[in-house]
């Protein structure tokens, strides 16, 4: 911070040591750093130009941070052996004991410090002599000495509070290195080695004081940690995570804070005054680490991503603040891009979805989620044969909500979970009213993510959720999805078996999207298989045909029923009917409709 003239002074900032007792320390009741330093300092400013003034300390020690934001001239107490402050030109003032005991002292200069006042200061701590200092140490201590004691010596009373002083300088620098070295324990992630949740907290204390916080970024570099230990194992989870951390601090630059955050990803607090600099950095860092995925034998899909949040004035809650970059990352990983700046669009969409959140639990209590049916017809005959049970949001403020908004932040949340449950008992409960109007042929089918179907109780609460409503079985079919929230075949292959023996029949959703469906079609014992939109989409296309029909093909071959989702033209039918597709849905028939209308449908075709 630049001098200002004060009745023809200049004004000097200190940053002192508020714990140095006997040599510098804050003293709470004057409101005043006193001690040898503070006493030097008066009387150098008495004989010079320079008006000395400390600035206030917080509640921790931040001279570094000062230093580094170069609010100060000076900031004293530089070469501390357990906390020392990097980037300064030192001068020491003066030194205790000898030998392994020799304790020094100094003051380091910023780049502000006016160059006239450094060469002054200099030249007067070169004049100060070491019965000066012992007289201020003297004068410190002798307050709190009992003046009364007439029996001791004056000379024996210099001799003792000389000691005392000594002792209590090498005493207190051992404690502050032992608390020092502690805190440095507790704030340490012992998996990766780098900082954790605490360190990371106690770098914002320093900074969100500042003015200058608006030239940093928050990083989150996410890692879907709980799926990697479960899927991978300890070890190989563990190796990976090492692995990141080194990336980041191979990648470190100066004033990067780095940390890993609660266990989970990695967060860094970033100076970035060159925002597209630091864009490309985040790219180059999430590049190694996926590279490093990518070369580690054990892990299997461990796609990291980063959220970047610019530091705003107004920002006090690093926790907030992480949420966002953290809810930024996994927006990436949905967009399939590798870094996402939280610009105003993501930042209004996050803000959005936090109110959606909050309203979510009593959306569920309220039954705001609405069953919607999208019905499939025999291609042959073109009746309505079947359905696609499909979930709707009717918000009491802000009307319809379609599954593209809230699906994601639910499986953002893990609470997909939740609404694959609600919306299989709606299913149930429409397929036994079904039942009571004589209709018993109508199948309706249910969209599940792997995550659900991966879990090792899902069948156990399918059932017991089916068996509250009474309609055959068979009339029900679970769409399992191709996701890559959670990949536990040996599970999902389980659950299968056991759904089979309560009825239920398996299809497989999204068939052709990727190269694992033919894959799948040999690990799970699949009743039919759904062909994807995109697919259906190619089908005027000679290759587009011919794969189709390859598909129809195979899955007759292996017994399964064929159904086509997205058929929006005359022209798409014809081919299907075609290839012997059985069932076939699409806006060329039905868009989706809510529940009564449907049931109202459903009786107008059977009767």
């Amino acid at each position: 911070m630049k001098g200002n003239a004060v009745e023809d002074k200049i004004t000097i900032y200190i940053a002192g040591n508020p714990n140095g007792y006997p040599v510098e320390y804050y003293n709470s009741d004057t409101e005043k750093f006193e001690g040898v330093i503070p006493q030097l300092f008066a009387e150098f400013s008495a004989q010079s130009k320079y008006d000395i003034v400390y600035y206030q300390p917080n509640a921790e020690d931040n001279r570094q941070q000062l230093a580094e934001n170069l609010q100060v001239d000076v900031v004293s107490d530089c070469d501390n052996t357990e906390a020392p402050l990097v980037g300064l030109e030192e001068k020491e003032v003066f030194s205790a004991g000898s030998g392994e005991n020799e304790q020094q002292y100094s003051i380091g200069f910023t780049e502000i410090a006016p160059a006239a006042f450094r060469e002054e200061l200099t030249a007067y701590l070169d004049t100060v002599s070491a019965e000066q200092v012992n007289g201020i140490l003297i004068d410190t201590a002798v307050t709190k000495i009992d003046k009364n004691n007439n029996y001791l010596t004056v000379g024996a009373l210099l001799f003792i509070i000389i000691m005392l002083l000594y002792i209590i300088l090498i005493t207190v620098r051992k404690y502050r290195k032992s608390l020092y070295a502690i805190r440095r324990h507790t704030e340490t992630d012992e998996v990766s080695g780098m900082g954790n949740t605490d360190y990371l907290q106690s770098a914002w204390k320093k900074l969100y004081g500042s003015k200058t916080k608006v030239l940093y970024c928050l990083l989150y570099f996410s890692v879907d940690t709980e799926r990697l230990y479960r899927v991978n194992g300890v070890r190989e989870a563990e190796e990976f995570l090492r692995g990141c951390s080194d990336v980041l601090m191979q990648n470190q630059e100066p004033k990067d804070v780095l940390s890993r955050w609660a266990n989970r990803g990695f967060a860094v607090i970033k100076f970035c005054p060159d925002l597209e600099k630091s864009l490309e950095w985040a790219k180059k860092v999430c590049n190694e680490m996926n590279f490093y995925t990518e070369n580690l034998s054990g892990i299997s899909d461990a796609k990291v991503t980063c959220g970047i949040y610019r530091i705003q004035k107004n920002d006090v809650d690093l926790k907030e603040m992480m949420v966002i970059a953290a809810q930024c990352a996994l927006i990436a990983k949905e967009r399939e891009e590798k870094v996402l700046l939280c610009e105003e669009s993501i930042l209004q969409q996050l803000t959005q979805e936090r109110l959606l959140q909050a309203s979510m639990e009593q959306a569920f209590i309220r039954n705001e989620f609405a069953l919607y049916i999208q019905f499939y017809v025999d291609i042959h005959s073109g009746r309505i044969v079947g359905g696609e049970a499909l979930s709707r949001w009717i918000h009491p403020q802000k009307g319809l909500i379609m599954p593209g908004v809230f699906v994601p932040l639910m499986e953002r949340e893990k609470s997909i979970s939740r609404l694959d449950y609600y919306c299989l008992e709606k299913a149930c409960k429409f397929l036994s009213e079904l039942k009571q109007k004589k209709i018993e042929s109508f199948f309706l089918s249910c969209n599940f993510s792997r995550e659900s179907f991966s879990a090792a109780d899902f069948a156990a609460k399918c059932e017991e959720i089916m068996k509250q409503y009474d309609f055959a079985k068979e009339l029900l079919i679970f769409e399992l999805t191709e996701s890559t929230a959670a990949k536990n075949v040996q599970q999902i292959q389980k659950n299968i078996l056991q759904l089979k023996r309560f009825g239920v029949r398996i299809a497989l959703d999204d068939f052709g999207e990727g190269f694992t469906s033919f894959y799948d079609l040999q690990k799970y014992q699949i009743d039919g298989i759904k062909l994807d939109k995109a697919l259906i989409d190619s089908l005027l296309t000679p290759s587009g045909n011919a794969v189709i029909k390859a598909m129809v093909q195979v899955g007759h071959e292996l017994g399964m029923t064929i159904l086509a989702e997205g058929v929006e033209n005359d022209k798409q039918v014809e081919l299907l009917k075609n290839m012997n597709c059985d069932v076939i849905q699409g806006f060329r028939f039905f868009t989706p409709l809510p529940d009564w209308e449907a049931e109202k449908k459903i009786v107008e075709e059977y009767f």
